[in-house]
């Protein structure tokens, strides 16, 4: 059987739902699939959302979506934690498969057409190595789907970038996270997310990222792991601070997964293809804050779509100079983030679990960091027990 359609969207996460309905919306005929039977499961997600993103989405977030309101951060290394309050620092917690159900609901009522149960499996291409064909499979049956664009919207195993033949994630380009939904903890705040950093982490940081009083999402994860990710877990736990909290706790469900870091690709357009959410890289650093910014990414990507289907010249630069103009100095601050992160994570030593705390927290910042490059770690722990005493 073949199908025709304007878009069509290879994924119903944040960003594929999200770019089915603005391409819907604007007047394209929109089909968008997903492999997984039902949206939503499984969860792999620490479902935090930041409060300083809300003003940019395409629409609003209903009030029932937000679970859990969370007041700011608290940070940890090596025996040193400060808190973080305010309106950069809050946010809410959500339940990712009401709210990915939710996002979805309403591409279809955008008019969108969902397929769920549904895998792609081959393009085929024509000679300007545009995709013609897109083979794909459902309850043992395979379909032809004509489209004018694919939004590629499949997350950072991504199928589509497979087949184009440019999925070759470096060491580091992807973030491996292990993760536990707990209940009946013992929560320091339970309005405060948790980041912990240090040996225990494989280049990256560990987190308790509360649902509610007693529940939360628990997990380690980073980008050069030379263990398996349940040892670094099972350290983090052993933290006495984290000990108080997981003392008595049920594990409820794993939300492990894996996360872009670096880019898996140059550009975010290849011919008619265009890339939006994890298969983009477009989370925010230095925390990977994917969920927000898939939705706003997602939004414009299926106006780009609309554009190529009207046969207007669409670049990947106008693309991204876009999604900078969006999201403002976010952008900005999320490469500069990465920058940091990503050169003292490529070293072997012990200070860069410190250098990283002190640049989430703002403890070390443009104005101050030259003054810790080269410090040994009994210094720059020091140094930064001074700062803290300071503010």
């Amino acid at each position: 059987m073949k199908i025709e359609c304007d878009v069509l969207v290879i994924g119903a996460g944040p960003a594929g739902s999200s770019a089915a309905r603005s391409a819907s919306l604007n007047g394209a005929k929109t089909i968008f699939i997903d492999k997984k039977e039902e949206i939503g499961i499984p969860v792999q997600c620490a479902e935090g959302i930041g409060h300083y993103l809300l003003p940019y989405l395409p629409f609003k977030i209903p009030k029932e979506q937000l679970i859990w309101k969370i007041d700011g951060m608290f940070f940890w290394a090596d025996n040193i934690s400060i808190e973080k309050i305010g309106n950069q620092w809050k946010g809410y917690s959500i339940d990712r498969i009401k709210f990915d159900k939710w996002l979805s609901e309403i591409a279809v009522k955008s008019g969108a057409e969902l397929w769920t149960g549904t895998e792609l499996i081959e393009f085929e291409f024509d000679k300007e190595k545009n995709v013609k064909k897109a083979i794909i499979k459902r309850k043992e049956k395979s379909f032809e789907m004509i489209p004018k664009v694919v939004v590629a919207a499949d997350g950072c195993e991504s199928t589509v970038l497979k087949l184009l033949d440019l999925y070759y994630p470096k060491k580091g380009d992807l973030a491996e996270v292990y993760s536990w939904e707990m209940k009946n903890l013992d929560l320091y705040k339970p309005n405060l997310e948790q980041i912990f950093t240090g040996e225990f982490t494989p280049s990256g940081y560990a987190y308790i990222f509360p649902k509610s009083e007693q529940v939360a999402n628990v997990g380690v994860g980073g980008i050069y792991p030379e263990r398996k990710l349940e040892k670094y877990f099972e350290e983090f736990l052993e933290i006495n601070h984290v000990k108080k909290q997981v003392k008595n706790a049920e594990y409820v469900v794993e939300k492990s997964k894996k996360a872009v870091w670096n880019n898996l690709t140059d550009k975010w357009i290849h011919g008619n293809v265009i890339l939006t959410g994890d298969v983009a890289n477009q989370n925010l650093k230095p925390f990977i804050e994917g969920i927000l910014p898939s939705i706003i990414c997602g939004d414009i990507a299926g106006k780009k779509a609309l554009h190529l289907y009207e046969k207007k010249e669409v670049y990947s630069k106008e693309y991204v100079n876009k999604v900078k103009k969006t999201l403002e100095i976010n952008f900005e601050n999320s490469n500069q983030m990465f920058n940091y992160i990503e050169n003292i994570f490529a070293k072997n030593n012990k200070e860069k679990y410190l250098q990283f705390f002190g640049a989430v927290t703002g403890l070390i910042n443009s104005k101050n960091a030259e003054e810790f490059i080269g410090i040994k770690y009994k210094e720059l722990r020091k140094k930064l027990l001074e700062l803290i005493d300071e503010m």
